[in-house]
């Protein structure tokens, strides 16, 4: 599968790349890693500076949680550095619905294709016991993993298959699965990857929501655009119209 070099993605943004953000979450770092190995950008050759930094040719290197990677991109650009972060774009997603005010920008995505994955690539999904929706009780409970709860909202608000359901929903920071095993929840949202744990929980899919590729995110969305204007202001000395 074609990986476009990750220094080409750097030098087409006409910026100089002070940091890089890659996670540090264990699924998608194993995934995320590999991706950009065979783009380049081999972080295992990276010298070690801390628990939670690397260098690699010149560039800061900041693990990070996925979900946060957007944040911490800002972050950066807030204290003077351009950085880009590499996460998956439900992640993103969730974020740019979280903060519609945000500067960032997807400026390349690396096709997400594994084997090892239930449907091929990290999938969100609503499941239940029976892998059907409800009709009754009217009212039903909705666990949502909470870094997909605006993602979980909008679909829940959108879906025709809980159309009429009275919805209870409920954010859980880990575990949701169980949360409908033990009967606390009538169906969860959540990303399916190997299965495994859906296996475990003997939960059914009701309905795939969305599928995830890796995302290469930059903030090009606002600041930079205002620097490049500013940039195109001619020098020299003001003249008075007066």
């Amino acid at each position: 599968m074609f990986r476009e070099n990750f220094y080409d993605v750097l030098k087409a943004l006409d910026a100089k790349v002070n940091v890089v953000v890659v996670p540090k979450n264990s699924g998608l770092k194993g995934y995320a890693w590999k991706v950009l190995k065979e783009a380049g950008f081999d972080l295992e050759t990276a010298k070690k500076v801390s628990e939670t930094k690397l260098e690699k040719d010149g560039l800061a290197v900041l693990l990070r949680r996925g979900e946060d990677i957007p944040r911490i991109v800002e972050d950066e650009r807030r204290v003077g550095k351009f950085a880009v972060g590499i996460t998956g774009d439900d992640l993103f997603d969730e974020y740019t619905l979280r903060n519609p005010n945000n500067i960032l920008s997807v400026v390349n995505t690396y096709d997400w294709d594994d084997d090892g994955a239930e449907f091929g690539r990290p999938t969100l999904c609503l499941m239940s016991k029976t892998g059907k929706s409800p009709t009754e009780p009217a009212k039903a409970t909705v666990g949502i993993a909470s870094k997909y709860e605006y993602s979980g909202r909008l679909f829940l608000a959108k879906s025709g298959l809980v159309k009429g359901l009275l919805m209870d929903v409920q954010i859980y920071n880990g575990d949701v699965e169980e949360a409908v095993r033990r009967g606390y929840a009538s169906m969860c949202i959540d990303t399916v990857y190997s299965g495994a744990t859906r296996r475990q929980t003997g939960l059914g899919i009701v309905e795939k929501i969305r599928s995830s590729d890796l995302s290469v995110i930059a903030p090009v969305g606002g600041f930079l655009i205002l620097e490049k204007l500013a940039k195109e202001i001619p020098l020299g000395p003001v003249i008075d119209r007066r």
